[in-house]
């Protein structure tokens, strides 16, 4: 694949990525974040998260499928892209819901798999997403 297509690959990257926060911030000015906004933000960089997070887990096996090579190239993007969202979905979870209460967020970490799960989750993923875009962007098959 030509270095032009490998680019505009990443362009579409880009653009996929960076559409739900454009789609946020737009309901945000419309004023359409429906009647608990706060939720509905939360879920929405969540199960963003979860798709970029996918996408770039499958990259790999895409390429050991198909022998191609330019799965590689987007893994990386799509994996800072999938941390930039938990981080984004934790941080609404720590300021707008709780507004830094330590407590009830310590009781929904306990109370509530799922938020146990995605509190593991950024821990597991904050040290692969420091890896990562500390790693030379040339070298494709590391992180």
């Amino acid at each position: 694949m030509s270095s032009r297509a490998r680019l505009a690959l990443k362009v579409v990257v880009w653009l996929v990525g960076l559409a739900p926060l454009a789609a946020l911030a737009y309901w945000f000015w419309t004023d359409d974040l429906t009647a608990n906004p706060i939720e509905f933000v939360t879920r929405t960089l969540g199960d963003w998260a979860l798709r970029l997070l996918l996408a770039s887990l499958a990259m790999t096996p895409l390429r050991l499928l198909f022998n191609l090579s330019w799965p590689l190239t987007l893994r990386r993007l799509l994996g800072l892209f999938a941390f930039a969202y938990v981080v984004l979905h934790f941080s609404v979870w720590i300021v707008l819901d709780h507004f830094f209460d330590w407590r009830t967020m310590g009781e929904d970490i306990a109370k509530r798999p799922w938020i146990t799960v995605g509190v593991a989750a950024l821990a597991l993923l904050t040290p692969l997403a420091k890896k990562i875009q500390g790693s030379n962007p040339e070298n494709t098959n590391t992180g």
